[in-house]
């Protein structure tokens, strides 16, 4: 599939003069800001039927703190979009620390239950020695020259110096200079090596696939498996934080579950056939 990555720097753009299947779309960056496009991107993208992705732009600052800012940003788009951080030198005062961008990749996936993509250069993924980070798909980056390109590549130009810890990508981002459609100025272009299903599992998360949701146990605290996990996933999701979803039916989920069964006019403190049958 062929895509575009915009951010504010394509403020005002009109998505449905851009062919393309996909629109990954800035949200976030450190602990504060927010694209000031990504609400009318990311809408226009959904409203065009297009595959959605999110990114949030990693700096240097306390992980937990861009973390919640990056899933309360996009809370909306959560099992819809793709997750993605973007790891790059620029304004990052961690750069050289992979192990911290392994922490907030594996942070999202905890607090979710949904996988994040790893966005940064060809180079940086040969660099250090990723460990739990090849655990995390690879969306690349690497271009062959700066011309302006006005058409997709369906093969695109990469080096033969291999890819770190991974045996390739799953985005490839191929020019910054890409001109499509309508669109006059300057666009990142992608190649997805997936169909829109794949897209889609990525975006709702595996966990969602793991277990058989017709049925549906009574789940108590202090219960350990992959239907309370599920119950975490979802819990989350809808933004009633409870924390990582690791299975287990602690205080925090509990504390959690119960304001969403108050917000359906439940009363039980439990997961019984009520509130299953709010899903």
């Amino acid at each position: 599939m062929n895509g575009i990555d915009i951010s504010g720097n394509q403020k005002g753009i009109d998505i449905s003069g851009v062919p393309c299947d996909f629109v990954i779309v800035k949200a976030t960056q450190g602990m504060t800001f927010v694209n000031p496009e990504f609400t009318k991107q990311i809408s226009q993208a959904q409203a065009l039927g297009k595959y959605l992705g999110v990114y949030h732009y990693a700096n240097g600052t306390d992980i937990g703190t861009q973390v919640e800012h990056f899933l309360d940003t996009v809370r909306p788009y959560i099992g819809q979009a793709i997750l993605v951080v973007d790891w790059e030198g620029y304004q990052n005062t961690k750069f050289n620390d992979y192990k911290f961008c392994e922490k907030m990749l594996t942070m999202i996936r905890d607090k979710t239950g949904i996988t994040p993509f790893l966005y940064m250069s060809k180079s940086v993924a040969r660099q250090y020695k990723w460990e739990v980070g090849r655990q995390f798909p690879f969306w690349c980056a690497q271009y062959a020259n700066k011309n302006i390109k006005y058409a997709y590549d369906t093969n695109p130009w990469t080096d033969a110096k291999g890819w770190g810890a991974w045996t390739g990508c799953k985005i490839y981002q191929y020019s910054s200079r890409g001109r499509l459609g309508t669109y006059k100025k300057d666009l990142d272009i992608n190649l997805a090596y997936m169909d829109g299903s794949e897209w889609l599992e990525w975006a709702k998360g595996a966990t969602n696939n793991t277990i058989d949701l017709t049925i549906k146990p009574t789940l108590r605290k202090g219960d350990r498996n992959e239907y309370v996990r599920a119950w975490q996933v979802l819990l989350n999701k809808q933004g009633y934080n409870c924390g990582n979803t690791d299975g287990i039916f602690g205080q925090r989920t509990q504390d959690s579950l119960i304001r969403y069964q108050q917000d359906h006019g439940i009363e039980a403190g439990y997961v019984g056939e009520q509130t299953w049958n709010t899903v």
